[in-house]
């Protein structure tokens, strides 16, 4: 293990975009129609069409009002002609002393803590090691249940991935969430071969 003092802090990340994920541009400079441009190269029928921008326009602005500069996000369109997205992702850089070890976040997500207010139950809790190219990776794959004010409740299927990139000062933190259940075959195994295109630049060593 690289002590603390010599790991280097990542310059620079990003991921590929398999079939049928797209990037998301987060920017406030970036275009403003891209909902619109993204869902008219996709969909021919216009109510369709329309339907698939405003979620993507709706999507956008949950993003944007986190204000995390360094969060970068993509969105998977399977089946644009229903005019929904499968699912969003997103992704951003976090210091590994405050994620700890990963035996340390996996018990983490093995036992997700709930706010007793927050409406949410946890099922099927299921976490998983691996390695992808650029590190050790830790997962989980929950499906949460989120309480209505009317007695019922929205299911979400949601993946959570970090990888730790050898001597890096952070880890890069995953997060997929898909409401519409049975979208995906395997979610984790889907989820985790997009995390696998990850790559990751760090800064140059500082000799003593």
């Amino acid at each position: 293990m690289t002590a603390n003092g010599t790991r280097r802090d990542i310059v620079d990340f990003s991921i590929g975009t398999p079939e049928r994920w797209y990037p998301m541009p987060l920017a406030e400079g970036s275009d403003p129609d891209w909902p619109a441009h993204l869902a008219a190269s996709l969909v021919d029928d216009q109510g369709m069409r329309a339907k698939l921008a405003d979620e993507l326009a709706f999507a956008r602005s949950r993003f944007r009002e986190m204000r995390n500069p360094a969060m970068t996000a993509a969105v998977w369109i399977p089946y644009p002609e229903i005019g929904r997205a499968g699912a969003a992702l997103v992704f951003s850089l976090a210091p590994i002393e405050l994620v700890g070890t990963p035996d340390q976040y996996e018990e983490a997500l093995a036992a997700p803590v709930v706010e007793p207010d927050s409406g949410q139950s946890y099922f099927a809790v299921q976490t998983w090691r691996s390695a992808v190219d650029a590190g050790e990776l830790v997962g989980s794959h929950n499906l949460i249940a989120h309480a209505l004010p009317d007695g019922g409740a929205e299911l979400e299927e949601r993946v959570v991935a970090v990888v730790y990139p050898p001597d890096a000062a952070q880890v890069v933190q995953f997060v997929a969430s898909a409401e519409n259940l049975g979208v995906f075959t395997d979610m984790a195994s889907d989820v985790q071969a997009l995390v696998a295109t990850l790559t990751v630049t760090l800064a140059d060593r500082v000799d003593a």
